[in-house]
């Protein structure tokens, strides 16, 4: 075997190894794909189920207690029948509840939240904010909220009003 032919044995191996080396990098590449995808599916879910929790425990302090579901109660009917502490109490009560759906408006801006989800948000917020106490709250501290849920509460706001609305 002359020197040339030791020479082109060696550039066949060295383009056998590269074809396998590239095999393998594609491999890898797909199975680190396949590893994120799930990994941002899993970020996901726990988003939206965190964005829940914290939507259920604002009512079920609610629910759980007679004196908050008073407040919240006559809050939305009249603010300005409370005292002064229980409109306090009213006030964190209701903001709490909107950041949770503010949260959910996020998700499905930057996320892949489902629309029927927030579409169900949606029907949430314009029952709140179709009372007199939500509407109160939300003209002292509306600029607390990110833009793009003031122009979805200004929507609501601004459309004709609809029948069986209430603090429900």
């Amino acid at each position: 075997m002359t020197l040339q032919d030791l020479g082109s044995l060696g550039e066949l191996v060295g383009a056998i190894a590269v074809v396998v080396s590239l095999v393998y990098l594609a491999f890898q590449i797909r199975q680190n794909t396949r590893q994120i995808d799930h990994n941002t599916q899993a970020a996901r879910a726990s988003a939206f189920d965190s964005s829940i929790a914290h939507t259920m425990v604002a009512r079920q302090a609610i629910f759980e207690n007679a004196d908050v579901a008073r407040i919240y109660h006559e809050g939305s009917i009249d603010p300005d029948s409370l005292t002064e502490q229980e409109r306090l109490r009213y006030r964190l009560i209701v903001h709490n509840v909107l950041w949770s759906i503010w949260n959910l408006q996020s998700q499905a801006q930057v996320g892949d939240l489902a629309a029927e989800t927030w579409q169900a948000q949606l029907m949430i917020l314009r029952r709140i904010m179709s009372s007199k106490g939500a509407r109160w709250f939300w003209s002292s501290y509306s600029e607390e909220f990110g833009a793009s849920f003031q122009e979805e509460v200004a929507r609501i706001l601004e459309a004709p009003a609809e029948t069986g609305g209430g603090s429900r």
